[in-house]
């Protein structure tokens, strides 16, 4: 190479620069030329105070940053080997690269925590072409990990320190071998991709074998009933669902972290007594780290504690007992009322007896039910009874408490405001008795439904606004039922978790309370709320919160999207509590295309026939049966593709394979085998000698597109 060309290539590699580690953008661009020339002449000061520079070009240094940009550099940093300058030469000379090389701030200094003096030298190997993280952190971690580097300096968003020297009298080296031409990292056979790619081979290999030899983490000594909650957790949760639902994106077989900064998938699937445990490899970061635990790989609740309870093992065991063993808490609940009512009785009963006298005086007349009884008073109640309208569509009727569960954006506001829309302008309600309390909304959004609101009479209310405080909602109520004025009024509460706290019994209760006494008197109630991240084992989706809400409400429903493809989104409501004639089922399509206005959504909004409801439904349970099996159905594709047919033989390759246990494969195999591929089948059976049974794959069938939004719309 010449030296016009050594100078070309130098300069078209420029790099981030900043002033010190700690600021947060680069102070400009620096060549590979002036990395060299600073090399020959290092800064002097403190490591702390010295230049940074990032491999990769970026605006910033944060692993946002990083895993979004190009790498020009590997960095390889020689802390633990003590090479010399003839080690380092003869390291990289073996491998024919070109490189730049020079001693560290801590080059002859104490180890901070050994207190060793040793030397210490950073390589740096310019790349022939910018590669992505990905391919970077598998060629850094591999080096580091085959010469015995440090680890650390493989990290995606890792800064390295320019040259620099923290005193005079501290010995300082380089060597320039920029001449050299630049390491091409998709010549596989290339002597130092070879080194790195085999070393992280052999890195990954270590990792097994740690994650393999880990043991479940311990629970501490529990009662019966505890270990019981803990046991229907462990049936009720997918551990990958978990994983999943908090951020973990599946790699392969693994997952990678939501805080990783490496890119790379460090948390491994195993199993350990017939159920499947995770193994986290990422930092302190990860709550599910094997640095957090002890070394220990987590099972489903041990993960489910970490992710959604912050670790709170008391609060995840009460929270889960009110989900998973309604029962028995509400057996709990009952004993507990009964002994609340028995003390109750005994502080009021005796001062009712003694207050009760009789005429004239004299001794006090026995306690009697009667002064509380409501004969004589059927007429004036009749007439204060509801007639019985829906308020929208036929899943909330006047004069009830209803509560809506849904996800987040699946359209229970967008559904909400339509259905009583259609409601007003049918005449079923008085707009001028609606009460929508906005409490979940953008200013835009409430401007937009401040809009519809004023053109169908309805009112809107939200906190912050003309005065309304969200937290005296129930005084308001009670304000009404005092002044008999809750007859008729509608009052829609979007979202319920804005005016109570739906995770508190207690309040809870209390807010139920006052609920059940305002319906009582005539109000009515619609109360939108949201569903636990996580679904049931029948891939249903749960209401969150105490059940303290759903024992109070007259009709419960849960939202979800049962479809969503090309420009439309259909979801099911399905009801799971009732009172009156209400629909059990009812599905509903609309249109999600980009940059229409909120009319044109809400005009979109479809009720699907029965017929094209059961469709919808039927589709969604494949679709989740074929989610919650994805794993295991790779798993088998893979092993049929690669010659093995045979049942046993079958179950044995894709478990041995995936890290699968044997009985959810068996479980997936049967679940998926079948000749209609919309129907979830991936593969046929077929019946040999001896009752032995055969698979085969079958063909990707694709159905012809259809618009529900438009079939509705024309009638079809």
């Amino acid at each position: 190479m010449t030296a016009a060309e050594r100078i070309d290539q130098a300069v078209a590699c420029t790099l981030p620069l900043y002033s010190s580690k700690e600021d947060p953008s680069p102070a400009r661009l620096i060549s590979l030329a002036e990395l060299a020339a600073l090399a020959s002449a290092p800064t002097l000061g403190p490591k702390l105070e010295a230049a940074a520079v990032t491999p990769y070009s970026a605006t910033g240094k944060k692993k946002e940053h990083a895993l979004q940009s190009s790498y020009h550099l590997l960095v390889i940093d020689h802390d633990h080997d003590n090479q010399d300058a003839a080690g380092i030469e003869r390291i990289y000379d073996s491998f024919g690269v070109s490189f730049l090389a020079y001693t560290t701030s801590t080059h002859q200094r104490p180890d901070k925590q050994s207190g060793a003096i040793a030397n210490r030298w950073r390589v740096l190997v310019p790349l022939a072409a910018p590669i992505d993280a990905a391919q970077y952190h598998r060629l850094a971690c591999g080096i580091a990990y085959a010469l015995g580097a440090d680890m650390a300096q493989a990290r995606v968003n890792q800064v390295f320190f320019a040259p620099n020297r923290e005193a005079d009298d501290q010995p300082y080296q380089h060597l320039d071998r920029l001449s050299r031409p630049h390491l091409d990292t998709d010549d596989y056979n290339h002597p130092l991709i070879d080194k790195a790619l085999a070393g992280w081979q052999s890195l990954q290999r270590a990792k097994e074998a740690q994650a393999q030899a880990a043991v479940v983490k311990a629970r501490p000594v529990l009662s019966a009933d505890k270990v019981g909650i803990i046991d229907k957790a462990l049936a009720a949760y997918s551990l990958r669902d978990l994983l999943e639902a908090n951020g973990y994106k599946r790699q392969g077989a693994d997952y990678l972290s939501p805080t990783s900064s490496s890119g790379n998938a460090g948390v491994h699937i195993l199993e350990r007594d017939g159920k499947e445990v995770c193994y986290s490899h990422h930092g302190d970061s990860d709550p599910l780290s094997a640095m957090n635990n002890n070394g220990h790989a987590l099972d489903a609740f041990d993960v489910l504690v970490a992710l959604e309870y912050r670790g709170d093992f008391t609060l995840a065991i009460r929270t889960e007992a009110k989900k998973l063993d309604q029962e028995g808490q509400k057996q709990r609940q009952r004993e507990h009322m009964q002994e609340r009512e028995r003390v109750a009785l005994q502080e009021t009963v005796s001062p009712l007896a003694v207050s009760v006298s009789r005429a004239g005086g004299g001794e006090p007349e026995p306690f009697d039910l009667a002064q509380f009884s409501l004969a004589g008073k059927s007429a004036a109640m009749k007439a204060k009874m509801m007639a019985d309208k829906y308020v929208l569509g036929s899943i909330a009727i006047l004069g009830q408490a209803t509560a809506i569960y849904a996800k987040p954006n699946s359209g229970k506001t967008l559904l909400t405001v339509h259905l009583l829309i259609e409601s007003i302008k049918s005449g079923e309600i008085n707009g001028a008795d609606v009460f929508y309390v906005n409490a979940d909304d953008t200013y835009k959004g409430l401007v937009q439904k401040l809009e519809l609101a004023e053109r169908y009479g309805f009112h809107m209310l939200a906190p912050g606004h003309s005065g309304f405080d969200a937290n005296l909602l129930l005084r308001y109520l009670q304000k009404m039922i005092d002044d008999d004025a809750a007859r008729g009024k509608v009052l829609i509460l979007d979202t319920l978790k804005k005016f109570t706290d739906i995770m508190d019994k207690r309040i809870s209760s209390d807010f139920g309370k006052v609920m059940r006494s305002f319906v009582s008197h005539g109000g009515t109630l619609i109360m939108l709320a949201h569903t636990n991240k996580n679904r049931d084992t029948n891939g249903k989706v749960v209401f969150s919160g105490t059940s303290d809400i759903v024992d109070d409400v007259d009709c419960a429903y849960t939202l979800d999207a049962t479809e969503t493809g090309g420009d439309s989104k259909t979801v099911l409501f399905e009801n799971f509590k009732q009172r009156g004639d209400v629909a059990r089922e009812v599905a509903y399509t609309y249109s999600t295309r980009e940059k229409q206005s909120y009319a044109e959504l809400l005009a979109s909004v479809c009720e699907l026939d029965e017929e094209k409801k059961k469709a919808h439904q039927e589709q969604a349970r494949v679709a989740m049966t074929l989610v919650r099996n994805a794993d295991a159905i790779e798993a088998i594709t893979e092993a049929i593709q690669s010659g093995v047919s045979l049942k046993t033989e079958l179950i044995e390759a894709a478990s041995k394979a995936s890290g699968i246990s044997k009985q959810k494969i068996s479980k997936a195999l049967e679940a998926h085998t079948g000749e209609a591929w919309q129907s979830g089948h991936r593969w046929r059976q077929v019946r040999l000698e001896h009752n032995a049974k055969q698979y085969h794959l079958l063909t990707v069938w694709m159905p012809k597109p259809v618009n529900d939004y438009q079939a509705a719309k024309d009638g079809d």
